[in-house]
């Protein structure tokens, strides 16, 4: 026995003396109990400060490197974007420029209702604004996946858990895909009947499959598949679920559409005729982007989305007089230019936006609505 027997106390003080637990003061357990907890915080105080002082330097990394490119991209095509520039009427310029926002607002709300469906957390429109264009720049990176990162640590800072916020990132680059190479194959498919671009007929072979993988059924049981492959906890998929994806799947066919107005206005302000241009104006958009979306090692499909634009284009306008080759590369740079601005310009309003909303408030944050 070690400090008395069974019957005897038990214990012992400084000097090995044995101690009656009945005569301790109880006092001391409490000290020692408060000591550990004096030095446990700051232990944890210092952690936080360093996962803070990380957070910030990986922000300060992520935003010079997006701008870095952004400039980057610029400075290397301004002078062919100044010739174009001054070819181009700029009253469709204008069109173009408005088509352009309303459809990368339309991709907002998707992001959004995915998000809403994940988490049943409901964002503030200045909230999701920020979220989503702020996300968006990461696009300028090398990697499709840039944007989907962004979203999974911005949405932490509204409340929203990271395994929500991720799968909501990867659901709107999956319906983008989806719904942008559907939309393209329909409509480019629709506009070279009688054209050079008839012997794609074999892409609506695609449309089945790509119709399958977009069903909520399919969808749902993928997403939860995958985060059980990743021990995560899976997503509860209700009626209300089923709502919000069809709701995202709306807000962006209507994007593309949008963005595909965009291409045409650029088109016909290099003298294509409006009515032969629309249809593979839109559909060589949807295509061209959702190829460059595809091949993640080029930043914002950097080459890719050029490429496959210009034979859709070519394809389409082919018999236009007024409209050659060198128009079809011309509209495939502006574009590239008009949304660059535009992603950058939303980016940093969203972030003004909400930070005047939360200083009118008088709080740190906006979260979701009531």
């Amino acid at each position: 026995m070690i400090g008395g027997d069974e019957s005897g106390p038990i214990g012992g003080d400084a000097s090995g003396q044995p101690v009656d637990p009945r005569t301790q003061d109880p006092g001391s357990s409490i000290s020692d109990d408060a000591s550990d907890a004096g030095h446990a915080a700051p232990v944890a105080a210092a952690t936080t400060a360093r996962r803070r002082r990380w957070g910030t330097i990986l922000k300060v990394a992520f935003g010079i490197a997006v701008f870095g490119f952004g400039i980057y991209f610029f400075a290397s095509r301004w002078d062919e974007i100044s010739l174009q520039l001054s070819r181009a009427d700029w009253r469709w310029l204008a069109a173009a420029a408005v088509f352009a926002g309303i459809g990368l607002s339309a991709s907002a709300f998707t992001l959004r209702s995915l998000l809403e469906m994940t988490s049943r957390h409901r964002l503030a429109p200045a909230a999701a604004a920020r979220l989503f264009f702020v996300s968006q720049l990461g696009k300028y990176l090398p990697g499709s996946v840039w944007p989907v990162v962004v979203v999974t640590q911005m949405g932490r800072k509204h409340g929203i858990d990271g395994d929500a916020s991720a799968t909501a990132g990867v659901l709107a680059l999956f319906l983008s895909l989806v719904t942008g190479g559907a939309l393209g194959i329909v409509v480019t498919l629709a506009g070279s009947v009688g054209s050079g671009a008839g012997g794609l007929w074999w892409l609506l072979l695609l449309l089945p499959v790509v119709i399958v993988m977009a069903m909520p059924k399919v969808v749902f049981r993928g997403v939860n598949f995958g985060l059980k492959i990743l021990r995560r906890k899976p997503i509860e998929f209700d009626g209300g679920s089923r709502n919000h994806y069809f709701a995202a799947i709306g807000f962006q066919v209507f994007s593309w559409l949008m963005l595909g107005l965009q291409c045409w206005a650029l088109c016909v302000s290099l003298g294509a005729d409006p009515a032969t241009s629309l249809v593979g104006a839109i559909g060589g958009f949807a295509l061209a982007f959702t190829a460059g979306t595809v091949f993640v090692p080029a930043p914002a499909g950097a080459g890719v989305r050029e490429a496959v634009l210009g034979v859709a284009l070519s394809s389409t306008l082919a018999d236009s007089s007024s409209f050659n080759h060198a128009s079809v590369l011309a509209v495939v740079l502006l574009s590239r230019a008009v949304l660059a601005v535009l992603d950058f310009a939303f980016a940093g309003a969203s972030m003004l936006v909400y930070r005047q909303s939360i200083s009118r408030r008088g709080i740190d944050r906006i979260d979701a609505l009531p």
